[in-house]
């Protein structure tokens, strides 16, 4: 995009911004399971809570990473014993038409109000839920990617600018049993309706657009302090064990069950078929590969690119040495890129709801830390 079409989108409104998003048709489909939670999340006359509902139950089943499964069946009352749930800003089509000032408001407004229950242990997620017939027709390309980069900047306010193609962290607060205060850091990814079939489709999600937010070193250290774990070295190996089981499972409702994601071999053991497919047992523990960086917010090339994965992936936009490593309980110093993940940063009172993580931009290296 040329310099002076950028500087004219910056100063278009996030309406308009969304009037001009290209559109599928309306008789596409995005698969049989998100196609029937469109009957209620794109209906006009449904209700705020059967929306809500509609979404928890697609997240419930549907979703690949089994966090945030776990964190939809414990909001949906079918699952209390993981202790795992998140918070929820909802933001409709009448929210979008009163403009950036309202957004930006009531998404810091539920920002700080989920900071206020993550300090004692009762939520380590957050999602900010754009929910829009246009948001979840709107076809993979530039526009959307300018969109999603500036309803980022209405969450993440501390960064002045949100660049593509790099990695941002929140900030969430827990107080330990002895009234110390620690921040932990969180991801943030990006989950779209169009991204069906695409490169990236262990990213779709109906009802248009949202933010996910999961912090496991603050979901490992709560179920500490709640005693649903005896200790932390445990509650950290079910975190790790959970996202493990998570990659190669984003096949769902893609008619070849085409992952994005697949576990590496370990050394000295072979990959089956495409090498998108390894035999459980001989699975590398801490790497494994994918088609696109999992922890970059706004990928700029993955969702300018508009053709189908229907059958494999193209050898080229594999990233073959990401990794778990950071999930542990040992320590890491200030200035590790993994302090601040399962080892809290302690702060004072006044700064709960600073974020003091920066970004990072992503590199395809077996050496860059999240």
């Amino acid at each position: 995009m040329a310099l002076h079409q950028r500087a004219a989108v910056a100063h278009a409104s996030v309406p308009e911004l969304i009037a001009k998003l290209p559109q599928f048709s309306e008789d596409f489909t995005f698969g049989a399971d998100i196609d029937e939670a469109h009957r209620v999340l794109l209906e006009p006359r449904t209700t705020h809570e059967e929306r809500h509902a509609a979404l928890l139950r697609w997240l419930g089943s549907s979703q690949p990473c089994l966090l945030a499964r776990l964190a939809a069946k414990e909001a949906s009352g079918l699952n209390a014993s993981k202790g795992l749930s998140f918070d929820i800003v909802w933001l409709d089509d009448d929210d979008i038409d009163r403009g950036e000032e309202h957004l930006r408001t009531v998404i810091q407004q539920g920002r700080m109000a989920w900071k206020d229950r993550a300090e004692s242990g009762d939520t380590s997620s957050f999602l900010i839920v754009f929910n829009s017939r246009r948001l979840a027709y709107a076809v993979p390309g530039e526009e959307l990617i300018e969109l999603s980069l500036r309803l980022a900047e209405l969450y993440l306010v501390e960064v002045p600018r949100i660049s593509a193609d790099s990695v941002y962290t929140e900030a969430v607060p827990l107080r330990d049993d002895e009234g110390r205060l620690g921040l932990f850091k969180a991801s943030t990814q990006l989950f779209y309706s169009s991204a069906h079939l695409m490169r990236n489709h262990d990213r779709r999600v109906p009802g248009g657009l949202l933010f996910s937010v999961v912090s496991p070193g603050h979901y490992a250290r709560s179920l500490v302090l709640r005693g649903l774990a005896d200790n932390h070295e445990e509650a950290v190996e079910f975190v790790r064990l959970t996202a493990h089981r998570s990659i190669g499972n984003g096949g769902f409702h893609h008619p070849a069950k085409l992952s994005s994601s697949w576990h590496n071999p370990a050394p000295g053991s072979c990959p089956s078929g495409d090498g998108t497919r390894v035999r459980r047992k001989s699975i590398d523990p801490d790497l494994f590969s994918a088609v696109y960086q999992p922890d970059v917010l706004v990928p700029r090339e993955v969702m300018s690119d508009g053709a189908p994965r229907l059958s494999e992936h193209r050898p080229e936009d594999v990233w073959n040495a990401l990794h778990l490593e950071y999930i542990s309980a040992r320590p890491a110093p200030p200035g590790d890129p993994e302090f601040g993940w399962f080892n809290e940063m302690p702060i004072d009172d006044c700064a709960k709801y600073h974020n003091p993580w920066p970004p990072r931009q992503a590199e395809n290296s077996r050496d860059f830390n999240y």
